[in-house]
Protein backbone atom coordinates (compact mmCIF):
# COMPACT_ATOMS: atom_id res chain seq x y z
CA UNK A 1 0.00 0.00 0.00
CA UNK A 2 1.54 3.17 -1.17
CA UNK A 3 1.12 6.62 0.98
CA UNK A 4 1.24 10.16 -0.68
CA UNK A 5 1.77 11.53 3.44
CA UNK A 6 5.57 12.83 2.76
CA UNK A 7 5.84 13.65 6.75
CA UNK A 8 4.26 10.15 7.20
CA UNK A 9 7.49 8.61 5.12
CA UNK A 10 10.07 6.95 6.76
CA UNK A 11 13.58 8.55 5.93
CA UNK A 12 16.89 7.36 6.59
CA UNK A 13 20.10 9.63 7.45
CA UNK A 14 19.25 13.28 6.16
CA UNK A 15 21.70 14.25 3.55
CA UNK A 16 23.33 17.53 3.02
CA UNK A 17 21.29 18.01 -0.02
CA UNK A 18 19.00 19.91 1.70
CA UNK A 19 20.54 23.17 1.39
CA UNK A 20 20.87 22.75 -2.55
CA UNK A 21 17.96 24.99 -2.77
CA UNK A 22 19.74 28.10 -3.63
CA UNK A 23 18.38 31.53 -1.42
CA UNK A 24 17.90 34.51 -3.69
CA UNK A 25 20.86 37.24 -3.15
CA UNK A 26 18.29 39.85 -2.77
CA UNK A 27 21.82 42.41 -3.06
CA UNK A 28 22.84 45.15 -5.14
CA UNK A 29 23.60 44.48 -8.93
CA UNK A 30 26.53 45.19 -10.96
CA UNK A 31 23.78 48.39 -12.22
CA UNK A 32 23.10 49.57 -9.04
CA UNK A 33 26.62 49.57 -7.95
CA UNK A 34 27.44 51.49 -11.09
CA UNK A 35 24.98 54.27 -10.33
CA UNK A 36 26.18 54.66 -6.97
CA UNK A 37 29.62 54.84 -8.17
CA UNK A 38 28.41 57.62 -10.56
CA UNK A 39 26.61 59.86 -8.20
CA UNK A 40 29.73 59.77 -5.70
CA UNK A 41 32.07 60.69 -8.62
CA UNK A 42 29.53 63.66 -9.44
CA UNK A 43 29.01 64.85 -6.05
CA UNK A 44 32.92 64.90 -4.99
CA UNK A 45 34.25 68.26 -3.76
CA UNK A 46 36.56 69.21 -6.12
CA UNK A 47 39.21 70.61 -3.38
CA UNK A 48 39.25 66.84 -2.30
CA UNK A 49 39.04 66.72 1.64
CA UNK A 50 36.35 64.03 2.95
CA UNK A 51 34.16 62.00 0.94
CA UNK A 52 34.69 59.65 -2.18
CA UNK A 53 37.86 57.85 -2.47
CA UNK A 54 39.84 57.44 -5.70
CA UNK A 55 39.14 56.19 -9.27
CA UNK A 56 41.69 53.35 -8.77
CA UNK A 57 39.47 52.83 -5.41
CA UNK A 58 35.99 52.92 -7.65
CA UNK A 59 38.00 50.77 -10.36
CA UNK A 60 38.92 47.84 -7.56
CA UNK A 61 35.71 47.84 -5.48
CA UNK A 62 33.83 47.24 -9.02
CA UNK A 63 36.82 44.51 -10.38
CA UNK A 64 35.69 42.71 -7.19
CA UNK A 65 32.10 43.12 -7.41
CA UNK A 66 32.15 41.94 -11.12
CA UNK A 67 34.28 38.88 -9.48
CA UNK A 68 31.55 38.40 -6.62
CA UNK A 69 29.00 37.93 -9.57
CA UNK A 70 30.62 35.92 -11.45
CA UNK A 71 30.93 33.67 -8.53
CA UNK A 72 27.64 33.57 -8.01
CA UNK A 73 27.17 32.78 -11.13
CA UNK A 74 29.03 29.88 -11.00
CA UNK A 75 27.63 28.73 -7.67
CA UNK A 76 24.34 28.92 -9.12
CA UNK A 77 25.02 26.71 -12.11
CA UNK A 78 27.19 24.11 -10.17
CA UNK A 79 23.79 23.86 -8.03
CA UNK A 80 21.64 23.01 -11.01
CA UNK A 81 24.58 20.15 -12.49
CA UNK A 82 24.16 18.58 -8.93
CA UNK A 83 20.48 18.52 -8.90
CA UNK A 84 20.11 17.42 -12.60
CA UNK A 85 23.37 14.79 -11.63
CA UNK A 86 21.18 13.32 -8.44
CA UNK A 87 18.30 13.08 -10.56
CA UNK A 88 19.51 10.99 -13.43
CA UNK A 89 21.51 8.75 -10.61
CA UNK A 90 18.39 8.30 -8.47
CA UNK A 91 16.11 7.47 -12.08
CA UNK A 92 18.93 4.99 -12.94
CA UNK A 93 17.81 3.22 -9.30
CA UNK A 94 14.82 1.86 -10.09
CA UNK A 95 14.55 -1.63 -10.67
CA UNK A 96 18.06 -1.85 -9.12
CA UNK A 97 18.10 -3.67 -5.45
CA UNK A 98 19.80 -1.19 -2.85
CA UNK A 99 20.47 -1.05 0.94
CA UNK A 100 19.47 1.77 3.11
CA UNK A 101 20.09 3.11 6.54
CA UNK A 102 17.25 3.92 9.00
CA UNK A 103 17.23 4.57 12.44
CA UNK A 104 15.82 1.06 13.08
CA UNK A 105 18.93 -1.02 10.96
CA UNK A 106 19.50 -0.97 7.45
CA UNK A 107 16.66 -1.64 4.81
CA UNK A 108 17.28 -3.56 1.87
CA UNK A 109 15.04 -3.87 -1.37
CA UNK A 110 14.45 -3.54 -4.71
CA UNK A 111 13.46 0.60 -5.57
CA UNK A 112 9.96 0.99 -6.87
CA UNK A 113 9.90 4.15 -7.60
CA UNK A 114 12.32 8.06 -7.29
CA UNK A 115 9.96 11.21 -5.89
CA UNK A 116 11.22 14.54 -5.79
CA UNK A 117 10.13 16.83 -2.14
CA UNK A 118 11.94 19.68 -2.13
CA UNK A 119 14.57 19.29 -5.17
CA UNK A 120 15.18 16.15 -2.61
CA UNK A 121 15.12 12.77 -4.02
CA UNK A 122 13.34 9.92 -2.00
CA UNK A 123 14.13 6.63 -3.23
CA UNK A 124 10.76 4.09 -2.50
CA UNK A 125 11.88 1.08 -1.37
CA UNK A 126 9.25 -2.28 0.45
CA UNK A 127 6.88 0.85 0.47
CA UNK A 128 8.66 3.38 2.18
CA UNK A 129 10.51 6.37 1.20
CA UNK A 130 14.63 6.64 2.01
CA UNK A 131 16.72 9.96 1.39
CA UNK A 132 19.25 9.60 -1.74
CA UNK A 133 21.91 10.24 1.00
CA UNK A 134 20.68 6.87 2.76
CA UNK A 135 21.85 4.79 0.33
CA UNK A 136 24.78 2.71 1.90
CA UNK A 137 24.95 -0.09 -1.40
CA UNK A 138 23.65 -0.94 -4.76
CA UNK A 139 23.20 -4.59 -6.22
CA UNK A 140 23.34 -5.28 -9.81
CA UNK A 141 20.01 -7.38 -9.16
CA UNK A 142 17.30 -6.27 -11.08
CA UNK A 143 13.43 -6.85 -11.54
CA UNK A 144 12.53 -9.07 -14.04
CA UNK A 145 9.62 -8.18 -15.91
Amino acid sequence: METNNISAMRMGQKTTNETSNVPDRGGLSINDFLQIMAAEISNQNPMGGDGGGSKTDYLSQMAQFATLEQLTSVTENLSLLTLMSQQQYSFSLIGKEVTVADEEGNVTGIVEKVKFHNGIALLQVNGDYYYLGSVIEVGQKEVEE
